[in-house]
This record gives C-alpha cells, structure tokens and sequence, in this order.
C-alpha cells in the first residue's frame, strides 16, 4: 500500500523504509510468537537503522505504537493514519466489520471476506480502481494467513490501556478521515490526551485508509510533520 509514496517521500531527501510484515505483502508468516513490533526492532537493526519515524496505517499504526512503548529510544516519531487504541470500546459498527471478515473466513468464503473487507472500511463511492486494488492486497494477506499454522500471541506490552506511554515525549501525528468509524477518532483524542506532543489532523471525504484513498493530502502532512533530512519508515 505505499509503493505509490516510496520515490516521492524519498525524493524529499528521506530515507524510506516499506516493512512487510509477517503474513503481509510477500512475507509469510514465521515460526514463533505472533510479535511484530519485534520484526520491525529487528528490521531497524538489520539495516543499521539507529532512530526511525514509525509511519502506520491501521494495524501497522498499532503496531507502531507497540515500538514505541518498548523501545522509545529508537523512535524519532510516530505517524498513526486511523490506528486503534487500547482503551476504547468497540463500538457497533466495528464489531459488525470484525463479525464480517471473521464469518466468512471461518466458513472458508475468501471472496466474502474480501467483500467484506471492502465494505466496512471503504467509502461506498470508492472508485473501482481502489477497490480492486485493495481487494487484490486484502485477499494476498488472507491467503498467507490462512496457509500458516497459528502461532502463539506474544504478550502486548498495550494489553489494556496506554499507560506505558503516559507522558512520553515522543513527537505524534494522529491522523483520521472525516468518514472513518467513531473507534477511530476516539483512539485519536485519547493519544494526544497521552502524548504531550500530538497533533491531530482530520482528512475530509476519507474513511480507514487515507494514504490510498487520498495520497497526496497524506503525503503533504507527513512531509510537513517528519521533515527533510529524518529517517521515515
């Protein structure tokens, strides 16, 4: 989902730094515990990487908040498009996305679940294009994930609430579309209640995933809050 953004952050004179994470992309799942915010510490140390920015979209955006919690040496900052948060009540609506998905694939329905994918979490107006490419990406990580033995939970270092980052001075973009569901925007005004150095930006016309559904909005704001001359991954 961000190889439309890779050239142009890097053209800004960033260093760019696209993780797929396991069961994500070309990655498989691995063997051992299900950690990711462990796979992107390891990534950073793999290529030298000392300090990053954390840049995520909705899972990636709650597994970034995971780096941050265990290892805040190593975050410059974090930019969080619509990411949940410990803390906030599931509301209907995204109890009702999660019993979709979660219906389809246990009835072995890939294409229900892909359908579903697209029905919760894009406009209803989407283009056809996004839509396509989305449902093409949603239904790749469903196959790897579905193809792999499950593997035990790591311990969430956010289990219940954002405690360990009460307070931390690390710098945060919170960014949200205007359509996306109230869990979201809720998540949002508890991080910058937590984290003294937040800013909120709120994305007109987008819903869950706004570096595809309006990249060139999201771009302008990440390059103004990272900065030229920072690492961004």
């Amino acid at each position: 989902m961000w190889s439309d953004h890779i050239e142009l952050l890097a053209a800004a004179g960033l260093r760019v730094v696209a993780l797929d994470l396991p069961g994500f992309g070309e990655a498989p799942v691995a063997e051992g515990e299900d950690a990711p915010w462990k796979d992107v510490l390891a990534t950073l140390d793999a290529l030298g990487i000392e300090r990053a920015t954390l840049v995520g979209n909705s899972f990636g955006g709650a597994v970034a908040l995971r780096v941050a919690a265990v290892a805040p040496e190593r975050v410059e900052a974090i930019a969080l498009i619509s990411a949940p948060v410990p803390g906030v009540e599931p509301s209907e609506q995204l109890q009702a996305a999660w019993s979709a998905e979660e219906d389809a694939l246990e009835g072995e329905d890939l294409d229900g679940a892909v359908e579903a994918v697209l029905e919760h979490w894009l406009p209803a107006d989407a283009p056809p294009a996004l839509r396509s490419r989305i449902a093409e990406m949603q239904r790749a990580a469903f196959e790897l994930q579905l193809a792999a033995e499950e593997a035990p939970e790591a311990e969430d270092p956010l289990e219940e609430d954002l405690a360990p980052l009460e307070g931390s001075p690390i710098r945060a973009l919170l960014i949200v579309g205007e359509g996306d569901k109230p869990d979201f925007h809720a998540g949002a005004e508890l991080l910058a209640r937590t984290l003294p150095d937040a800013r909120q930006e709120v994305l007109a016309g987008v819903a869950h995933l706004a570096p595809l559904e309006a990249p060139e909005e999201f771009r302008a704001l990440l390059l103004e809050f990272v900065g030229a001359g920072s690492d961004a991954s």
